[in-house]
């Protein structure tokens, strides 16, 4: 599954907007499932988790991808179905942010560690992460 995720990142959820994204995100895996999924195929998306990070300055939403979110960003940018319409406000109003609107410079992979394979060598990477092992 780790193989999957090669990037990530965290979204600060608005305060008082927690339980919004809960419940986003329940939609988005079960009821409106198969909206997402046509959302996601059409962002080149094959695999994605979602973590809740609470902290004292507040909430975060933690996911990690095998996409960069670029093709999100331009779908987000042109919705073509209701779905996309009702996402990208959800994301508005539990975010305050436009995820229409560039998300400037993609995070930086450090590295990832992965415990050795059974004859000894390193399990291979993600592209572009450094690796250490155990």
């Amino acid at each position: 599954m780790a193989d999957a995720y090669t990037y990530a990142f965290a979204a600060p959820i608005r305060p008082g907007q927690t339980e919004a994204c809960r419940r986003m995100v329940a939609e988005c895996l079960g009821p409106r499932r198969a909206e997402y999924a046509d959302l996601q195929r059409r962002c080149g998306v094959t695999a994605e988790a979602y973590w809740l990070q609470p902290g004292p300055d507040g909430d975060l939403l933690v996911v990690a991808s095998d996409s960069d979110q670029a093709e999100f960003e331009r779908i987000m940018a042109d919705p073509q179905t209701d779905f996309d319409r009702w996402f990208r406000d959800r994301v508005a109003e539990i975010f305050g942010a436009d995820p229409a609107a560039p998300s400037g410079p993609r995070n930086e992979p450090l590295g990832e560690w992965r415990a050795s394979s059974v004859d000894g060598a390193a399990a291979p990477a993600a592209p572009g992460l450094a690796t250490g092992g155990g």
